[in-house]
This record gives C-alpha cells, sequence and structure tokens, in this order.
C-alpha cells in the first residue's frame, strides 16, 4: 500500500523514520518512479498477524501526530 503523504504536507523520508519508531516499517518511495513516486511511502502487510494489524492505523497517526479524538480514522 502507498500512502500519499505530500498530500499531508509531510516529506517520505520524514513519515518513514516517524512510522518506525512507532513499529510500523514503511520505505520511503523516494527515487523510485520520478516525482510521483517522492511523494509516497509503501506499506507492506505480508505475514503480519491479524492483531498487529489490528493496531496499525493507531501507531500510523500516532507518528503522523493525528488526535483520534478529532474523527481521524
Amino acid at each position: 500500500m502507498l500512502l500519499d503523504v505530500a498530500a499531508l504536507g509531510e516529506d517520505c523520508a520524514d513519515v518513514s523514520q516517524r512510522l518506525l519508531e512507532h513499529k510500523v516499517a514503511a520505505t520511503p518511495m523516494r527515487g523510485w518512479g520520478g516525482d510521483v513516486a517522492d511523494r509516497h511511502v509503501r506499506l507492506v502487510f505480508s505475514n503480519e498477524p491479524v492483531e498487529r494489524l489490528a493496531s496499525l492505523g493507531g501507531r500510523v497517526r500516532a507518528a503522523l501526530g493525528i488526535d483520534e479524538s478529532d474523527g481521524g480514522s
């Protein structure tokens, strides 16, 4: 899955590092396909237990500084 972090006003390398700090591995796509790729981080979910995936949204929101009470899903 690709997440367009530029749409959030974020840099892909910065977001990738912050996600890793919240135990979410995401590859910055800079250099992987021109200008469009630079906007994204890549998340791969293969072989992840359901329990870990269930907490993914909260960890991503925390890394991006999105308050869950603001209605972010």
